[in-house]
């Protein structure tokens, strides 16, 4: 699967690819770049099976690039391996993980 992104109002949506990882990097930057500060991602994970470390580079990225402390980004969806990956690397202090 392909990415899919839709915007309503200020608030993009972004559904994942199965490998979240650095072959998708074009695609995400294309997706998040662009936007004001007071856009909200939500970030679509239920197709998402494997991500990598450049994955989370890019979450990273995306949460400096939207305002830092104050950006508003939701990843949702999450697999328990996959939310187990971002508990590990301390990722819901940063975001929010439903």
């Amino acid at each position: 699967m392909a990415f899919s992104v839709s915007k309503e109002g200020d608030r993009v949506t972004i559904r994942l690819p199965e490998v979240f990882g650095f072959s998708v990097r074009s695609d995400f930057k294309k997706a998040t770049t662009g936007h004001s500060t007071s856009t909200s991602f939500f970030l679509d994970f239920r197709d998402v099976t494997r991500m990598d470390s450049s994955a989370l580079g890019m979450l990273l990225l995306l949460r400096e690039t939207s305002g830092g402390f104050y950006a508003d980004i939701t990843i949702a969806n999450v697999r328990p391996d996959i939310r187990k990956l971002l508990q590990l690397a301390n990722f819901h202090t940063l975001f929010k993980i439903q």
